[in-house]
C-alpha cells in the first residue's frame, strides 16, 4: 500500500517532523511511505522551511517569551541571506509554557519583535511570519513597541505590555518602527481564518486555551476592540474584520495593521511553495496529524488543507489526534475517513503526552498490520 504522511505536530508533545520521521519508520516495513512534515504557520513552520531549504542557516539570540523572561529562541535564514523565516510559537509559545504560567492578560508578542528586528540586522529584506500557538492575545501591540512603535493613553503616557493595558490606549505612532523596517516586506502566515472580532474573535475562540476565564474572555475582547479603533485612526487599516487576523493571540492583526504585512493563510500557502498536491495521485490512503481534533481543525489549520485535497483526489484520510472532540465533525464537509485518536493506546492523557512516540508506534502496529487502515468512522 502507498501512504502518504502529512503530519502536523503535537503541540508540546511532538514536532511534525518527529511525527514524519517515526510513521516513516513505523510503517515502511510493510508499505510504500511518502512523508512531509506540514505546518499552518504555527508549530513546526520552520521545520517546514528546513526541509524545502536544506542549506538554510539556524540563527540563535535571546528575545523575551510571552511573560517577558529572557529566553533563547531561535529564527531560519534562507540561503538567499535576504529571507528570513520567524515562528512564534518558538518565541512566545502556548505549548512551551506551563500551565501556572499562563497569563492572558499580561503576556506579550515584544520577543516577537526583538527577533524580526535581530532578522534585519542580519540582512534580511523580506520576513516570513508564521503565526500559532502563542501564549499572549495581545494584538500584536508588544511586537510592534518592540520595532519601535509608541503606545499611549489619553494623557499622553507609554502603557504598559500585555493585553489588558489596551484597554487604556488612545495614540498609536509608527514613525521609527516604519524607520527601523524600512524596505522591509512582511508576510504574515496565518494558521486561522477569523477575524480579530466577532463571533469567532482571537479572545471567544482562542482566549481559554491561553488560559482566560470567561470574564477575561470578555476583558479581550474589549481591549482588542480598543486596539483596532487605535490602530485604524493611526494607519487606516481595518484590523478588526479582517480574515485571519485573530492568528496568534491577534499577532496577525499587528503585523497588518502596524507593520503593513500581507495577510497569507498558511496552509494553502505552505502546500503549493512545497508542490505537496502532486503526491495525492501515488497514494492510496493519506496520514494527517495534529494534538486535538476539535473546532478549530477546521478555521484553516494544516489538517484541513490536507481534508481538502484528499477529498478533490478521491483519496481516504486517516486523521491521527492525541485528543477527539466528537461535536467538532458534526456538519462538516471535509470529514476523515478514520480517525485514530492516541489516547485510546494510552492508560492516561497524561502518558500519551509524556510519551507519545511509544503510543504512536502502538497505534501503528494496531492500524496497519495488516493492508488495510482502520480506526473510528
Amino acid at each position: 500500500m502507498h501512504i502518504l504522511v502529512l503530519p502536523n505536530a503535537f503541540k508540546g508533545s511532538l514536532s511534525a517532523l518527529q511525527t514524519a520521521r517515526l510513521l516513516t519508520r513505523y510503517l515502511s516495513p510493510l508499505h510504500a511511505v511518502k512523508a512531509y512534515p506540514i505546518s499552518d504557520g504555527g508549530d513546526g513552520f520552520i521545520d517546514f522551511f528546513r526541509a524545502l531549504y536544506p542549506a538554510s542557516r539556524v540563527i540563535y539570540l535571546q528575545a523575551k517569551n510571552a511573560f517577558l523572561k529572557n529566553k533563547r529562541t531561535s529564527f531560519l535564514m534562507l540561503p538567499d541571506r535576504k529571507t528570513a523565516v520567524i515562528e512564534t510559537a518558538r518565541i512566545c509559545g502556548l505549548g512551551s509554557a506551563k500551565k501556572e504560567e499562563l497569563d492572558p492578560m499580561g503576556a506579550s508578542s515584544f520577543g516577537v519583535g526583538q527577533v524580526i528586528l535581530k532578522a534585519v540586522r542580519q540582512g534580511a529584506t523580506q520576513i516570513y511570519v508564521g503565526l500559532g500557538g502563542v501564549a499572549c492575545n495581545d494584538g500584536g501591540a508588544g511586537m510592534a513597541v518592540a520595532c519601535g512603535a509608541h503606545i499611549s493613553d489619553k494623557n499622553g503616557n507609554e502603557i504598559p505590555l500585555g493585553a489588558a493595558p489596551l484597554l487604556r490606549a488612545a495614540k498609536l505612532e509608527l514613525k521609527q518602527l516604519k524607520q527601523n523596517l524600512k524596505g522591509v516586506r512582511l508576510y504574515a502566515v496565518a494558521d486561522v481564518t477569523n477575524p480579530l472580532l466577532g463571533p469567532h474573535s482571537s479572545a471567544k475562540v482562542f482566549g481559554p486555551q491561553k488560559g482566560a476565564s470567561p470574564a477575561q474572555v470578555k476583558v479581550l475582547d474589549r481591549a482588542m476592540a480598543q486596539w483596532a479603533r487605535v490602530v485604524k485612526r493611526a494607519t487606516r487599516r481595518d484590523i478588526a474584520h479582517t480574515p485571519s487576523t485573530a492568528a496568534a493571540g491577534a499577532l496577525a492583526a499587528g503585523l497588518y495593521g502596524c507593520f503593513g504585512a500581507k495577510l497569507i493563510l498558511g496552509s494553502e500557502f505552505l502546500f503549493r511553495k512545497a508542490h505537496l498536491e502532486s503526491a495525492f495521485d501515488w497514494a492510496d490512503w493519506v496520514i494527517t496529524s495534529e494534538g486535538k481534533l476539535d473546532a478549530q481543525t477546521f478555521y484553516g489549520k494544516a489538517p484541513l488543507a490536507v481534508l481538502k485535497l484528499a477529498k478533490k483526489h478521491k483519496k481516504p484520510v486517516l486523521f491521527i489526534c492525541g485528543l477527539l472532540e466528537e461535536k467538532a465533525l458534526a456538519r462538516q464537509k471535509y470529514r476523515p475517513n478514520q480517525i485514530a485518536v492516541l489516547a485510546d493506546f494510552a492508560p492516561t492523557p497524561d502518558a500519551c503526552r509524556q510519551y507519545p512516540a511509544v503510543y504512536l508506534k502502538r497505534l501503528c502496529k494496531h492500524l496497519f498490520a495488516g493492508e488495510s487502515a482502520c480506526g473510528r468512522k
